[in-house]
């Protein structure tokens, strides 16, 4: 899915003059959510990601339920469910209205499901100038989503020499500090990419992991295994062993996570840049 370049470039000249830029925190933003509705959303979870035949009937209908009790990640899936008519006859005016909700509760995945929506063509109308303030909404309340958009437009999208690597990092960055696991691989990616931070990249990738992001655990194992990988660290056999004995269980279950990854696991020493210290957000070599 691009971004309404067109929108942006428009706006343009407004974030040349200035970038006043502060991460949210998207989880100071989200409603609590009824321990009941969360029970019955994750029941609904792991009936949607489980391997083989599914029910999406009786999926859809359980997030119904969940939403009905205000769960906001069930309205959002549920969204999706009306949108793509998944375990349920495709109705776009359904999936507005339960968004118009989320929106309405001032949820930040609401204002980047309006972007889209808009952006689209999906049975809303406005302009692209419209999507775009969307889209600038979410990300101000640190919806991953939105914040992973801007990073890619401002890393990747725009023309090189309109390219802008600070804004890129910052809203990746900021992706990150949401601790989801689309947001740690993406600043890994960028911070492969963009920065050429193998170390802090090495350290992302294995947070995503974490996280159950299956291709991210393939990254870092790939990495130690006869030196591949992109990222520049010797070979360690010892190491993509223990990582790779991992894959089978985020293959089984998409919703494995280990919790602590970095501490169980911490990464090796890269030759010349050394290993990443969150705590001091540096890289350092040994003493």
């Amino acid at each position: 899915m691009r971004l309404v370049l067109a929108a942006f470039l428009a706006l343009f000249p407004l974030y040349v003059m200035a970038f006043d830029f502060t991460c949210a925190r998207e989880a100071d933003y989200l409603p609590e959510v009824d321990p009941e509705a969360q029970e019955l959303f994750m029941q609904t979870r792991r009936a949607e990601v489980k391997r083989g035949k599914k029910d999406h009937a009786n999926i859809t209908g359980l997030y119904e339920l969940a939403a009905d009790k205000g769960h906001w990640k069930a309205m959002h899936n549920l969204f999706l469910r009306y949108l793509k008519g998944k375990g349920t006859p495709r109705d776009s005016g359904k999936a507005i209205k339960l968004n118009q909700k989320l929106v309405d509760m001032n949820v930040p995945i609401g204002y980047y499901n309006m972007a889209v929506l808009l952006e689209k063509g999906h049975g809303v109308i406005g302009s692209d100038k419209d999507s775009a303030q969307y889209l600038l909404k979410a990300a101000s309340m640190g919806e991953p989503n939105a914040l992973i958009r801007l990073g890619n437009f401002y890393g990747f999208q725009l023309p090189l020499e309109k390219q802008q690597d600070d804004k890129a990092s910052a809203y990746y960055k900021c992706a990150a500090k949401q601790d989801v696991t689309i947001g740690y691989y993406e600043y890994a990616r960028w911070l492969k990419i963009g920065e050429e931070n193998y170390p802090k990249s090495a350290y992302y990738y294995l947070l995503a992991f974490l996280g159950g992001h299956y291709g991210s655990g393939v990254v870092i194992s790939s990495v130690f295994e006869g030196g591949t990988g992109g990222l520049g660290y010797e070979e360690n056999e010892k190491y993509s062993s223990q990582l790779s004995a991992l894959l089978p269980s985020f293959s089984k279950d998409p919703l494995y996570r280990i919790p602590n990854i970095a501490e169980l696991y911490p990464l090796p020493y890269h030759p010349t840049m050394g290993r990443y210290n969150p705590e001091t957000d540096q890289n350092e070599m040994p003493e």
